[in-house]
């Protein structure tokens, strides 16, 4: 098929080789790419049960059906059973990485264990294996550095210490400054001795009408890049997006204790203060080629230390707002750690953020965290507790593994611990919008900003929040196709624009509508896959305590994340029912699984049903 290189390279890591296979039109044009191509691989080599960090676990580089071929399309779709949450689980990443696997191959599958630290150099059209024992035990900047010396042309995705010692909110970082953040999937590579993987540009494929589509894309990148209405969005990125989150009633503030905060308490993290500090982007820097540019790079000086490094809102939001620190170098170099150690900044601040609130209420104390934590605002507790969460010391071997490990671990707090089938939330509460909650609660990875937004805006007291789940529904679609095709969430494409280019390179007629299908058939075998395993949605399908408690001031005040918990249960029912999954269980149908064709997984799906109707007693 156009527009691919109908090619997956497959390490064995346990064995020593590499083999190439022939991806299938047929999986192609039932999977695209991405996102779902990596869920149909796990899905089918990874059986239910498998411990995430074994070597019977795999992990699947997939780049999208346009990555690399239209602007802003910079995206490679990681994927693997998580270690935190122990569903299947996907994180996209950007910069250079995605577009020049794509010269190469569809998708990098790795599998099995290796004995000694290794990192794998794709070039021409090959993977080789190579040893890394002097990578080993290294931040990710100096192994950057030392890589670019070798291979000055090359992208890579990296592992840091905190993948090394298999913390399960370990990220994956692209070329030092992108991340697939979410999951911990940064331990699963760390748990096969992989420390790096390198790769060199390649041929891009090629797309059935060039000309055509060389026309659209310079018109889209010019709409983009000059259009007014996107001009806040060039401006900033994401980086003033704490003062949106905390007017609306929305930020993760003090452990998502206080999401609306004052506008001169959100702007000492906003987009004005992160731009004082902006610089030239250095050349690895892929996104300032983007016309939209979602992050800022920037320079700053923290305690006598000078550093470069790329925010962007939630790593802000959580490594600032949600620990109480509101201050932009300071968090600016959590930043810059977190990235060195590879951890996920949403779950390091969600769980510092946590702990800051147990010594407020008087849970815990420095006999049991080693040192004087004063609780929220204590910029240097949170230093200490970055360092000792990425080497597993002292408290930091309790934090390491997550805010629902943290609290289990301690005994405690777990009421007040914000996150969803154990993944910590992003730095969006949703109490300020209707219906957003169900989001969280029902997404395949856990919480996660990134699978639906309700429209209209509107507070959950407004109404009913079931009249809202068919636009959380097409939101989750639209996601989950931009994350099948490889472009951002930031580039302004409407479907139609993107059915409309993906047919130009593949040759082939797709519509929205087809995409849409696609989009539901993947998150279909994702429920069934997680329910074979060990999600109950009757009962996981769930948001925490803290969502049910009411705002107590800003414009959201006394709005909990639904009216009351059987508005929750209808908005619920209604998304399964919509979804052709069982009203009452939260599994897909069998005949669902027909009319998606995708029949193979009919019988998956009874068993399915069957599994939860034993579990509940239904």
């Amino acid at each position: 098929m156009y527009g691919y290189q109908n090619k997956i390279a497959r390490v064995n890591l346990t064995t020593g080789k590499v083999t190439y296979e022939e991806l299938p039109d047929g999986v192609i044009r039932k999977f695209i790419g991405g996102k779902g191509l990596g869920y149909y691989i796990i899905y089918k080599e990874v059986p239910p049960g498998t411990d995430p960090l074994s070597p019977a676990n795999k992990f699947v580089f997939a780049t999208g059906g346009l990555t690399g071929l239209v602007p802003g399309s910079s995206k490679v779709i990681a994927v693997s059973k998580s270690p935190e949450t122990k569903l299947i689980s996907d994180s996209s990443g950007g910069d250079a990485f995605g577009p020049k696997l794509k010269g190469h191959f569809d998708a990098l599958i790795i599998e099995g264990k290796s004995e000694e630290p290794v990192y794998l150099y794709i070039h021409d059209g090959e993977v080789e294996i190579k040893d890394a024992s002097n990578l080993w035990g290294k931040g990710n900047y100096e192994v950057a550095k030392k890589l670019w010396e070798e291979y000055p042309t090359a992208s890579m995705a990296l592992v840091g210490s905190a993948g090394e010692r298999l913390s399960r909110i370990a990220d994956v970082i692209y070329d030092t400054e992108r991340a697939s953040g979410r999951g911990g999937l940064g331990a699963v590579l760390g748990s096969k001795r992989v420390k790096a993987v390198v790769v060199e540009p390649g041929e891009k494929p090629k797309v059935a009408d060039p000309d055509e589509f060389q026309r659209l894309w310079e018109e889209y990148y010019n709409e983009f890049a000059t259009n007014p209405k996107y001009e806040h969005t060039r401006t900033y990125g994401t980086s003033d997006a704490l003062r949106s989150a905390a007017s609306l009633g929305m930020s993760p503030a003090y452990n998502f204790s206080r999401p609306y905060i004052p506008d001169e308490l959100a702007s000492k993290l906003g987009g004005d203060e992160v731009k004082k500090y902006e610089i030239e982007p250095e050349w690895f820097v892929h996104g300032k080629s983007c016309p939209i540019k979602c992050a800022r790079y920037v320079e700053v000086e923290y305690k006598g230390r000078k550093f470069r490094v790329k925010p962007e809102y939630e790593s802000i939001a959580m490594l600032g707002a949600a620990t109480g620190v509101f201050d932009f170098p300071a968090v600016a170099y959590f930043i810059h750690l977190v990235n060195d150690y590879g951890m996920d900044s949403i779950a390091t601040g969600a769980t510092i953020g946590w702990l800051f609130e147990m010594v407020e209420r008087g849970l815990i104390g420095e006999d049991e965290i080693g040192f004087q934590v004063k609780g929220f605002g204590d910029a240097e507790a949170e230093e200490k507790l970055i360092k000792l969460m990425a080497e597993r010391r002292g408290i930091g071997a309790i934090l390491a593994d997550g805010v629902k490990r943290a609290c289990e671990r301690l005994g405690r707090g777990c009421e007040f611990a914000v996150h969803v089938k154990g993944m910590e939330s992003p730095a969006w509460d949703p109490r300020g919008r209707r219906t957003y909650a169900l989001s969280y609660a029902t997404a395949d990875v856990g919480a996660s900003h990134l699978r639906g937004w309700p429209r209209p805006h509107q507070l959950p007291n407004q109404g009913p929040a079931k009249e809202l789940v068919p636009s959380m529904i097409e939101g989750r679609d639209e996601s989950y196709i931009t994350d099948m095709l490889g472009t951002c969430k930031f580039v302004p494409y409407k479907m139609e624009d993107l059915a409309r280019l993906y047919s130009l390179a593949t040759g082939e007629e797709w519509t929205v509508e087809e995409l849409r299908k696609r989009a539901w058939a993947v998150e279909s075998i994702a429920r069934i896959h997680d329910v074979l395993d060990w999600v109950t949605p009757p009962i996981d399908d769930m948001i925490p305590p803290r969502w049910w408690e009411p705002e107590q001031d800003g414009p959201a005040e006394g709005n909990a994340a639904f009216i009351d918990y059987n508005d929750f249960i209808e908005a619920k029912r209604e998304f399964y029912r919509l979804r052709g999954w069982h009203e009452e269980l939260g599994v897909p149908l069998p005949e669902t699984m027909e009319m998606l064709d995708l029949p193979e997984f009919r019988e998956d799906a009874e068993r399915a049903l069957e599994v939860v109707k034993k579990r509940t007693g239904l």
